[in-house]
């Protein structure tokens, strides 16, 4: 049974607006996020947890801790990188949009932690929380 601290956060890419979600690759019992990554002079497919805080993921390329990677779009190939930088380690952010409104920003770095979710409108964004835990936890 999930509970509310595993709800799946469903994002686009901030370019074309498809949709970054595999139905068909699960990390945490998820759909994964699917993105392209230039890791030094490697290019692979990283997939990510979708779930809130969870930091599991699984890339086709080594990643090396401390190193910086590229990530893009896998249908428009546009880079997702935003103008702000980590605030815990100073590279750069990628950026994608929530379904339900809002952006999720995540550090490029691998090993740094640093992540954020903004809102465009937190009570609608709670309310579908809400709803999505209730849809689960039934």
């Amino acid at each position: 049974m999930k509970n509310f601290t595993s709800i799946s956060l469903v994002v686009k890419c901030p370019t074309c607006g498809k949709s970054l979600m595999d139905h068909n690759h699960k990390i945490d019992d998820a759909d994964s996020i699917k993105l392209l990554i230039t890791f030094g002079k490697q290019r692979g497919t990283i997939h990510l947890s979708s779930v809130y805080g969870s930091y599991l993921l699984d890339c086709d390329i080594n990643l090396v801790n401390d190193e910086i990677g590229v990530f893009a779009c896998p249908y428009c190939r546009a880079e997702i990188t935003s103008k702000d930088l980590c605030k815990t380690c100073e590279a750069p952010m990628a950026e994608m949009v929530l379904d339900m409104g809002g952006k999720i920003n995540f550090c490029t770095r691998k090993g740094c932690k640093k992540h954020s979710v903004e809102f465009e409108d937190l009570g609608m964004a709670m309310k579908k929380l809400y709803e999505d835990y209730d849809q689960y936890s039934g």
